[in-house]
């Protein structure tokens, strides 16, 4: 099947995209539209993502985590 890109800022950005990749039109297309596939495939929602990295960082700070103290806290903001 065989595809014709009509709009010419999307000719010159595939035209770019090959050129920085040194491969064709085609592939560079072909790549970009799988990345692009698969990042949307892979999507998870903000809430989803955010709980796993909670409950991430709560396994790395252990079963008695230290409180942070405000001098420390004033320290990371300079």
């Amino acid at each position: 099947m065989g595809i014709s890109i009509r709009d010419p800022e999307v000719g010159e950005l595939a035209k770019e995209l090959a050129k920085l990749r040194k491969t064709n039109m085609t592939e560079a297309i072909g790549h970009a539209l799988r990345t692009e596939l698969k990042r949307e495939r892979d999507k998870r929602p903000l809430e989803e993502r955010l709980e796993e990295l909670a409950v991430q960082l709560q396994a790395e700070a252990g079963p008695n985590p230290r409180a942070v103290t405000k001098d420390e806290i004033d320290e990371l903001w300079g």
